[in-house]
């Protein structure tokens, strides 16, 4: 996991972001949350319909990869919901796609063992 030391404070970017789902969640509009959430599912559900058929073609890693690229549009708009959170702003959703990405696409390779996305 990588961390950083930001002024006597460690960053880990994933439980940023988590965190900064939760918070943004919790004092939005309920039809603002409602829109995050229901972004977040579809993109969810494209993760796994696309990888579970990408997988039967080819290595978890190829088709984990290939599922992200496909599901594209969907991630957009799920961090597009996001970044319209009095909260959380587009640039803190920009400093944290890569970790969202990753985790992500641990969670494809990872089955269903693996932490929930």
């Amino acid at each position: 996991m990588t961390t950083r030391a930001w002024t006597g404070i460690i960053f880990r970017p994933r439980l940023f972001l988590v965190a900064s789902v939760a918070v943004a969640s919790l004092y939005v509009g309920a039809a603002q949350a409602g829109e995050v959430a229901e972004r977040h599912s579809e993109w969810r559900g494209c993760l796994h319909r696309t990888f579970a058929f990408q997988a039967a073609l080819t290595g978890r890693a190829m088709a984990a990869d290939i599922t992200l690229k496909t599901c594209r549009l969907r991630e957009e708009a799920y961090l597009a919901a996001l970044a319209s959170s009095p909260l959380v702003d587009g640039e803190d959703v920009a400093r944290v796609r890569p970790a969202l990405l990753q985790r992500a696409r641990d969670w494809l390779i990872g089955g269903p063992a693996s932490r929930p996305l």
